[in-house]
């Protein structure tokens, strides 16, 4: 027969049905499939190796050179390899568990558990053999907890090594908290550990010398789940160890941290209404003093958080979200994160640092100028908005008195920032603000449920639709291959629409072989054809420029597009790309308001509805910390009434477009 006997790395290994190397396995596996296979062997490696070939056909892989000849036969070989998997694997009991285990290549031992676990081979496996396992390979404990079934067989042994191993917090940590993008396995935890011995083992863990400081901010944000609950004794504890790594590691000398900022000036006689340029890693924003001086309207002040500091883009979405493109590989692959963290870059950071800067800058321009900023909201939306728009003339909004401090701002601004979401709410569900309606509930509303005036306002990529998700990627991922082709490949194009807005002369036949799949996926499906000189071309304008516009902001406003375009996005629709929602926020401008606004959400939000409304706030001689609390209630504010003024206006322009 064929020698079966290899090293670990030329064995076949079946990783995903999305392992870019499945081919080179499966030419690997074909050597074994034309081969003549022993009845008797004795080499685990070899059985599982049988095993990893027939999880490929299971999942219908098969080489491109193979015919439909070739697959009928390597099935009919294939389905040969469960008898002697199953002959093998029921034959493992106490007297040889420890002999074929120390054999196991590195790369089979999910593949070994799971056939343990599949054919109940722990039933002939005492827990004295798992108990040496785990002495001695303690990394085991993870391949363990994958099988639910091992995990009730061996509770005890599993649960004495868990409340005694270094890497058990993190454990725990991976269960119920940390997001994890590349191992998607669930684990379990045996049943006879508590919620008591949990807590132990994080407490532990943060003592010791062996603690990963990424974990502190997760454990000092964990939430409370019904099986595991950090007290926040413990929670402290995690936060004072993490601040004094932080102040260690800098004191130290050896940070190499790039340093960036944001630095903000109103020159006179600029040539620039706005101008923005980057030095040496600081933004520097200029905006004209005259401009604004000229320009001295209240509601075209106001306006300016839209203008001069895009605080919201062309389809009045907000600008200053978190969006997944602008993450960087590294920001999105490395480092330990929360599954309810609000996940942000350095994008991200610089726009905040940009957004709070301009409010705090500007607001001391307009005070210059004889204008208050908090007066100018006010006219906005208790004049402009209902003069302009029609909302109800009794919309109120109080502001907080000049010369009170921060902190007795914002519990002026605080509940009034309450009151205008519940107003606008009341008047898209009644027609009218009855405010001793308002009055009757004294709660805060959810951001998410505030509606619109309008049905179908923003489109969404189906994300659920995993061919959806592969097109997406091959159109817009700084990850695909697509845009290296002679003769641009030193121009570095972001992505292949980048490449095919840019380039007109794209030649098919000069992408590689292996290019060609996800070439002929496009063409197939209507986005990209090839004509007559063999280059390529976009099948529909319309559709990729929909698609890019909702990828990179992770929505878009469907009145803001042409009657074209809006016909397009129907289309798309109904062949399930695309999906629509209705409310006053989009999806990531929800998620950007609770950041802020609530814990309840995100675990590392900065929670300024408990800290006010419920009066947990800083010390009151805290005073800078009040101050950029009360810059950050302005701004939420702002984008409230940026989004209270659009839903108006799309309302007022289709119903004059009906009329």
């Amino acid at each position: 027969m064929f020698v079966m006997n290899k090293p670990d790395r030329d064995r076949v290994v079946f990783h995903s049905i999305h392992d870019m190397l499945s081919g080179h396995y499966l030419s690997k596996a074909e050597l074994l499939l034309n081969s003549e296979i022993a009845n008797d062997l004795d080499d685990i490696n070899d059985i599982l190796e049988l095993y990893n070939i027939s999880l490929f056909f299971e999942n219908g892989m098969y080489l491109k050179s193979w015919s439909d000849t070739d697959i009928v036969a390597y099935k009919e070989k294939v389905n040969t390899f469960k008898n002697l998997i199953r002959k093998f694997i029921t034959n493992i009991d106490d007297s040889n568990f420890q002999s074929y285990f120390e054999n196991i290549d590195y790369g089979y031992y999910d593949s070994f558990w799971l056939l343990i676990n599949n054919y109940q081979q722990y039933k002939k496996i005492s827990p004295s053999q798992i108990e040496e396992v785990l002495n001695n390979s303690p990394h085991q404990v993870r391949h363990l907890l994958s099988h639910k079934n091992l995990v009730d067989k061996y509770k005890l042994v599993l649960c004495e090594f868990l409340k005694s191993d270094q890497q058990s917090a993190e454990i725990l940590l991976s269960i119920y908290e940390v997001e994890n993008s590349f191992n998607k396995t669930k684990l379990y935890l045996p049943s006879c550990l508590t919620i008591q011995d949990k807590e132990r083992i994080i407490v532990s863990y943060i003592d010791s010398e062996h603690c990963n400081t990424n974990y502190l901010p997760i454990i000092q944000n964990a939430k409370k789940h019904s099986d595991f609950r950090i007290s926040d004794k413990t929670k402290l504890a995690a936060k004072r160890k993490y601040q004094q790594s932080v102040k260690e590691f800098f004191d130290s000398g050896s940070s190499s941290s790039f340093k960036y900022g944001v630095a903000i000036s109103y020159p006179e006689n600029a040539s620039k209404i706005k101008h923005a340029w980057i030095e040496q890693g600081t933004v520097h924003y200029e905006f004209s003093l005259d401009y604004i001086k000229e320009n001295n309207h209240p509601y075209i002040l106001y306006r300016n958080f839209g203008t001069l500091f895009e605080y919201v883009d062309e389809q009045n979405i907000v600008a200053l979200t978190s969006k997944e493109n602008q993450l960087g590989v590294l920001e999105r692959t490395l480092g330990v994160r929360s599954k309810t963290e609000y996940v942000y870059g350095i994008a991200f950071t610089q726009l905040e640092m940009a957004s709070m800067g301009q409010i705090y800058t500007y607001s001391n321009v307009l005070k210059g100028l004889g204008y208050s900023l908090e007066d100018i909201l006010k006219a906005v939306f208790t004049n402009t908005l209902p003069e302009l728009f029609d909302l109800p003339s009794n919309a109120n909004f109080t502001i907080p008195t000049q010369n009170a401090s921060a902190l007795e701002k914002i519990r002026t601004i605080a509940p009034e920032f309450e009151s205008i979401l519940k107003q606008y709410k009341l008047f898209v569900e009644n027609g009218h603000i009855d405010f001793e309606l308002l009055q009757m509930s004294s709660g805060p509303t959810a951001i998410k449920v505030i509606p619109s005036l309008n049905s179908n306002k923003y489109i969404y990529i189906n994300k659920d639709d995993q061919g959806v998700n592969f097109l997406t990627y091959l159109l817009f991922s700084d990850q695909t291959l697509l845009t290296y082709v002679d003769p641009f490949k030193d121009k570095q194009y972001r992505n292949f629409v980048d490449l095919l807005v840019n380039e007109e002369e794209i030649n098919f036949g000069n992408y590689e072989e292996h290019q060609h799949e996800h070439l002929n996926y496009l063409i197939d499906n209507n986005y990209i054809s090839v004509d007559e000189n063999n280059c390529v071309q976009v099948t529909n304008w319309n559709r990729i420029l929909i698609l890019r516009d909702v990828f990179e902001n992770d929505v878009a406003s469907l009145h803001h597009y042409p009657a074209d375009i809006q016909d397009e996005v129907m289309h798309m629709s109904n062949d399930g790309i695309v999906f629509f929602g209705s409310s006053l926020f989009a999806i990531p401008e929800q998620n950007y308001f609770n950041y802020y606004l609530n814990k309840s959400e995100f675990t590392n939000g900065h929670d300024l509805r408990n800290s006010y409304l419920h009066g947990t706030q800083a010390n009151p001689t805290e005073i800078h910390l009040h101050e950029n609390s009360y810059l950050l209630y302005l701004k939420l504010l702002i984008l409230v009434i940026f989004k209270i003024e659009d839903d108006l206006f799309i309302y007022k322009k289709l119903k004059a477009e009906e009329e």
